[in-house]
């Protein structure tokens, strides 16, 4: 369990570099609730970008965009709801929900608007 929690920790780091570097302004980790959790929240023009970060390895016979089922969505809407209820400064931001994949062997590939 160790390792997986060590793996999820140093993903979730390299995907809030990655958002970094391309302009994002990252404005949560973990923003958890009883029911969900948002990996990371960021920001960009605009937009407030609700990520999901799966450090995958993709032998395992599927790809990690395939986790968002329709629970797993509606848990993260349901999450990012929440976030509009605390902070009613983000309503007028576009929502995006996106996957940021963490290959093994570190590479980022960020998925936009997945859903």
């Amino acid at each position: 369990m160790r390792e997986k929690t060590e793996r999820g920790r140093i993903g979730e780091g390299l995907a809030a570099s990655y958002l970094n570097s391309i302009g994002h302004t990252i404005l949560f980790r973990n923003y958890r609730k009883a029911f969900g959790e948002l990996d990371i929240i960021s920001f960009k023009d605009g937009v407030l970008y609700c990520s999901e970060v799966k450090a995958w390895n993709e032998s395992n016979g599927f790809h990690p965009i395939e986790c968002f089922h329709e629970t797993k969505r509606s848990r993260m809407r349901k999450v990012y709801y929440y976030l509009l209820k605390e902070i009613p400064a983000f309503y007028h931001l576009t929502p995006s929900f996106n996957l940021i994949h963490i290959t093994e062997k570190k590479e980022v590939r960020f998925y936009s608007s997945i859903f």
